[in-house]
């Protein structure tokens, strides 16, 4: 009687050992099947955030084309010059309202810095800050101490005129359009960024473009 009544207990706990083993293992799938779920969710909400950037980022890009859209028209529908200046490719545009009254290559030169910054502005419109038609250049006290020479008292002996061609015109942030430098103005010596065009052309630009004139960056 005992004998069966021990068998009786083992035979219980071996059945409760093993519902505690299954619920042990359903307890571990669960938590299994709830950490993919979470890392699904968690994958989703990701897309979803990286769509909705996406997505403002292009609001933003089709409002920047229509404010630019909107200068352009501006540009197009007053009667005077104005200058596009594209950056690829590198060429300066005359127009006058719609219509094209020159096109011409320029080579963007300057300091790595500022040209950098030049071809990283963002479209939009400038305008020509100032004018000068002589382009006179005189070394500075520094150069020639550089060279170990006493700086001449004589401004006359400092001068290289024309040094950046037949005129210049001033866009601001350290841009300028004028013609080719000199030899005798050495590189250190220039802090700016310029787009530099052939005699000729900016002749023709001299002649029109006054300070007020506007400038489209593309």
């Amino acid at each position: 009687m005992r004998g069966e009544r021990v068998r009786q207990v083992v035979a219980i706990a071996a059945v409760a050992a093993a519902a505690l083993t299954f619920a042990r293992l359903a307890d571990a799938i669960g938590k299994r099947e709830l950490v993919r779920v979470a890392s699904e969710v968690g994958v989703e909400r990701s897309l979803i955030e990286a769509e909705r950037r996406e997505l403002e980022t292009a609001l933003d890009h089709l409002e920047q084309d229509r404010l630019l859209l909107d200068q352009r028209i501006t540009f197009m529908s007053r009667s005077e010059h104005y200058l596009v200046i594209r950056r690829s490719p590198r060429v300066v545009k005359l127009m006058l309202g719609g219509k094209e009254m020159l096109e011409v290559r320029y080579r963007l030169r300057g300091p790595v810095d500022g040209v950098r910054e030049f071809l990283e502005l963002p479209k939009g419109g400038l305008e020509v800050l100032g004018k000068r038609v002589r382009t006179d250049w005189y070394r500075p006290d520094w150069l020639y101490r550089l060279e170990s020479i006493e700086p001449p008292a004589d401004s006359a002996a400092r001068l290289v005129a024309d040094a950046f061609g037949p005129g210049e015109l001033f866009l601001g942030a350290g841009i300028a359009i004028h013609g080719p430098v000199r030899e005798e103005v050495p590189p250190e010596a220039l802090d700016h960024t310029w787009i530099e065009l052939d005699a000729k052309s900016l002749g023709a630009l001299m002649n029109v473009i006054e300070p007020g004139s506007r400038v489209f960056i593309d």
